[in-house]
């Protein structure tokens, strides 16, 4: 087994929990989310970290990851410092560790700093109106966000943790899946369609989203429509292929759909 790592510069004083992180994950800490992977609120030496296993992948994964491409704990780390670097918020990044036996990939972790949060956007898209303010803020972030090329390719409800007493009140995680390129308007609306199902609540987001950008409020929605039956396709097609039969495929105009959530 060759185990990889990587510390920031001004943390390598972290020597002994990326040494032990196997056990010290399985042992210690509170567990904060679990489902594909998993995340752990973990205490050492008097600070708290957030520390992320990643599920083991299929056999051509383990390969590429090992060989070809940059793993998810990596990628991590380096696109978190990239939304950073352009002034967004994301939990402080400290490091990485990859377990490789065989020139595959077994296991990995992500490490940052625990972000202290209030909570995240579920409960503010659960109350729509009352939280226009909040969320005309947010969508002021993004557009902040895509005007640097940073398209987030995760941005859910789940991924953005709010805490409005801070300057930088959104704070961005599960950043693995990030790409760097000029953001287009149907790139832009395809980013933020998966935060709601709500057609009228999509149409408010492409309006917000019209008044800190270029675009006009019709291209807006009309994007942020043609996003949002991408995602929805794309998970008709996979709960179908996983014989999940009330993921049928809905053929159904956008247009023609009542307000759903």
């Amino acid at each position: 087994m060759y185990i990889s790592h990587y510390i920031v510069d001004n943390e390598k004083n972290l020597c002994e929990l990326f040494n032990n992180i196997d056990s010290i994950f399985l042992e210690k800490g509170l567990t904060v989310h679990s489902d594909r992977n998993t995340t752990k609120k973990i205490e050492f030496n008097g600070r708290f970290f957030a520390v992320k296993s990643f599920q083991s992948p299929n056999m051509l994964q383990r390969l590429a990851y090992a060989n070809f491409r940059k793993p998810k704990a990596q990628r991590s780390l380096e696109f978190s410092e990239k939304l950073i670097e352009a002034g967004l918020h994301s939990p402080k990044p400290i490091g990485y560790v990859v377990n490789i036996k065989r020139m595959q990939i077994y296991q990995s972790y992500y490490i940052s700093e625990f972000h202290e949060f209030e909570h995240d956007l579920v409960p503010v898209f659960k109350d729509f109106n009352t939280h226009l303010d909040l969320i005309e803020q947010f969508i002021k972030t993004v557009t902040r966000m895509h005007n640097f090329n940073i398209y987030h390719h995760d941005l859910t409800k789940r991924n953005v943790l709010i805490k409005p007493s801070e300057e930088q009140v959104f704070s961005f995680i599960d950043n693995n899946r990030i790409s760097f390129d000029r953001m287009s308007l149907k790139m832009r609306m395809e980013s933020i369609s998966k935060l709601t199902n709500n057609i009228a609540e999509l149409h408010t987001l492409a309006k917000l989203y019209s008044k800190y950008s270029i675009y006009s409020p019709d291209r807006c929605i009309h994007f942020i429509q043609k996003g949002f039956e991408k995602s929805q396709r794309y998970k008709k097609i996979k709960n179908f292929l996983k014989g999940n039969k009330k993921g049928a495929f809905d053929a159904t105009p956008f247009s023609t759909r009542g307000n759903q959530r």
